[in-house]
């Protein structure tokens, strides 16, 4: 039923240029990202609310990241401005300007009282006329047109003194100058009238001496105010609870966590754009500093993407149930699919560093919590690892097994790790079932869809290459039963195949199945092939060469069209297409020669279609087929009889130009020579010659 599903399974194809375009290449890896963006930026950013002051809280709410209080903040720190006074500067200019006042008052007054015939009407209106200096009461004009000519001196020298006795306390204001100057007048030598002359002259010209200094004051309230440490509100706080009502400091503290629907949170979106640019380049990187050949076929990335996709969205999933009441669902992320599948797929350099960058996505899921990440990390290399010599389907449970079993330790060392704050055994007990679960879930999930990409993508893996091997494949049945001569072949071919490729570093399995599989055509005419033909008559002794050479050459094509019939991968059928290059069948060439009496036999009218050898694998079964079937022909093989027709069949082969489009190096022939004539002394072995039986009387 599988095998079936698997036939109704188109497999995707893209031309060469697209399978190289860097511009798919760059669009691939932005459809990665762009996927990964979306899945979890809901993760990594907190829910918002549309809340207001009077709403009612549908769920505690617990602050998502560390942040600061700025309504308690901002109130602490208009309390520390508040507790800077105003400063104050002293002004020398204002003590200045009252020494020249009085000096310049005293001088009109003098001046006045000095002249003669001036009534006491006359000196007050004068006074009061030329005085532009300070401003004194009329009773006191009067009183100081009263005094004598004689005290005028001795009210200029004290009123002198006063006020530099005054400014001698800094001053911001003229609050308790009265008292202040009455201890002054105490001491003074006039009369009452003088006295309260001096006190209005004093009164005038006396002034603050410390000004206000706006900018002293604002420095240094704004430094008080940076010296007082912000308010926290830190992760995990609750800051309202259920059923509760947003009053302005909850929906302040809100604000600043970018819980509100009004508050958008571009910095963390930048942020995750970043980390997800910066996962993906890393990817990007490693596959074209390795020269790995994912990163040289666009078809092989875009099925690395989708194992990507198919992990990402488990981790999403699981994800889901965080917000369900399920605390430590975390353990329940299929990472260890991802690496699995990528082992399987691709290698197993690759799924090591997967594992740690599908870990990292676990913590973008999970709010980067330090023992989802560790055990998905763990698991996963793990999973990598357990999977990395796969011989059957088989091993990927036994490696589920291994993942939950590793999963079994690795949470017991973080629960212990977490057991300072209050983990529960309940909660241990559940963190275990996850992580046993999550290993029998990725070893299922990587064998269902493991499949699908092997078909779809054309994929040979050692598990599908060993399942063609089976002699129990259709094919290979339908082969024995009806062309056994041409199967055995095929079974030593195969064992030679493998020896060598073994030797120059190609792939020995697929090397081994496209040599199982390689003459499957031969299967609808089997007794025009010498293998097959139990009895001496041979059916081209009847029939032209010309005849001949298309019915034997066209087992080629007829061998790929049962490949497709029975959907063999690509590159087994590219081993039967190019197994016998563009070659020339000798035999019937020569018998042509024979028969020709006009002399216009061409050479290339007795050549296979080709194409010549593509790569190693296809270059090796060339020569195992064609040495295979020469020493099979040989009477009595000796070593050295068969290490000459080796030689001589690479050499032709080499000297015809079939192993030019191929990767193999003289160094690679002389290697599998070697493995040729080790394999073929085994199978060939001289053996001894047992005696007739006697006869029993």
């Amino acid at each position: 039923m599988r095998s079936n599903l698997l036939n109704n399974i188109r497999q995707i194809t893209l031309s060469p240029e697209l399978r190289k375009s860097r511009l798919l290449r760059f669009a691939i890896y932005a459809v990665i990202a762009v996927l990964l963006y979306l899945l979890f930026i809901g993760n990594v950013l907190p829910e918002r609310f549309d809340y207001s002051v009077g709403s009612i809280a549908e769920k505690t709410i617990k602050a998502p990241i560390d942040a600061v209080d700025t309504r308690a903040t901002e109130r602490a720190r208009e309390a520390a401005r508040k507790s800077i006074p105003k400063q104050y500067t002293k002004d020398q200019d204002v003590e200045d300007r009252s020494y020249e006042d009085i000096d310049k008052f005293m001088e009109i007054v003098t001046r006045i009282h000095s002249e003669a015939g001036l009534t006491r009407e006359d000196k007050l209106a004068r006074l009061t006329t030329d005085n532009k200096q300070i401003s004194i009461p009329k009773e006191a004009l009067e009183q100081i047109v009263d005094l004598p000519l004689s005290t005028l001196p001795t009210v200029k020298k004290e009123a002198t003194r006063i006020v530099q006795n005054l400014y001698e306390d800094e001053m911001t204001d003229t609050t308790g100058l009265d008292q202040k100057l009455d201890a002054q007048l105490v001491m003074v030598d006039l009369d009452r009238n003088g006295r309260m002359v001096l006190r209005a002259i004093v009164h005038a010209v006396i002034r603050p001496n410390m000004v206000y200094n706006h900018e002293l004051t604002m420095k240094l309230r704004e430094e008080q105010a940076a010296s007082t440490p912000a308010f926290q509100i830190n992760k995990g706080e609750v800051i309202v609870k259920q059923g509760e009502s947003i009053d302005e400091e909850t929906l302040s503290k809100l604000e600043d966590l970018r819980l509100l629907q009004n508050e958008p949170n571009y910095l963390m979106q930048l942020g995750f754009v970043g980390f997800v640019a910066i996962w993906t380049a890393a990817l990007a990187l490693y596959l074209e500093m390795t020269n790995s050949k994912i990163g040289r076929n666009n078809l092989l990335l875009l099925c690395l993407g989708i194992v990507i996709f198919v992990t990402a969205l488990g981790i999403k999933t699981v994800s889901i149930g965080e917000p369900l009441g399920f605390a430590n669902i975390g353990y329940l992320t299929p990472v260890a699919m991802g690496t699995i599948l990528v082992t399987i797929l691709f290698d197993t350099q690759l799924a090591i560093l997967l594992s740690f960058m599908l870990a990292l996505l676990t913590g973008a899921a999970f709010d980067f919590n330090f023992q989802y990440i560790f055990v998905a990390f763990i698991s996963s290399l793990v999973g990598a690892f357990a999977v990395s010599r796969v011989k059957h389907r088989l091993v990927i449970m036994r490696a589920g097994f291994i993942v939950a079993g590793v999963n079994l330790l690795t949470i017991t060392a973080t629960q212990a790790l977490l057991s300072s704050t209050g983990s529960e055994f309940s909660q241990y007990l559940e963190s275990l079932t996850f992580g046993i679960v999550n290993g029998l879930f990725c070893a299922i999930i990587a064998i269902g869809i493991l499949p699908f990409l092997e078909s779809s993508f054309g994929i040979l893996t050692p598990i599908s290459l060993l399942e063609l091997s089976n002699p129990n494949h259709p094919l290979l049945k339908k082969l024995l039963m009806e062309a056994p001569g041409t199967y055995h072949h095929s079974l030593i071919v195969g064992n030679l195949a493998e020896a060598a490729a073994e030797m120059v570093g190609a792939d020995a399995l697929i090397c081994r199945v496209g040599a199982f599989f390689h003459d499957v055509g031969k299967m609808k005419r089997p007794l025009f092939f010498i293998e097959n033909q139990m009895s001496k008559d041979n059916p081209h002794d009847k029939i032209a060469p010309s005849l001949s050479h298309l019915i034997i050459t066209s087992h080629v094509r007829d061998g790929l069209e049962m490949q497709e019939e029975y959907r063999l991968p690509k590159p087994i059928r590219d081993i039967c297409e190019q197994h016998h290059g563009t070659t020339v069948l000798m035999y019937f060439y020569n018998k042509a020669l024979e028969q020709d009496k006009s002399g216009t036999i061409n050479i290339d009218d007795f050549r296979y279609a080709g194409p010549k050898p593509q790569t190693k694998e296809a270059a090796i079964v060339m020569l195992c087929d064609a040495v295979e079937a020469a020493v099979r022909a040989m009477n009595r093989p000796t070593p050295n009889r068969i290490e000459s027709v080796i030689s001589k069949i690479i050499k032709d082969r080499l000297n015809d130009g079939q192993l030019d489009e191929c990767d193999l190096t003289l160094k690679d022939l002389d290697k599998i020579s070697d493995a040729f004539l080790r394999t073929l002394n085994g199978i060939y072995h001289a053996r001894i010659e047992y005696p007739e039986p006697q006869k029993v009387n």
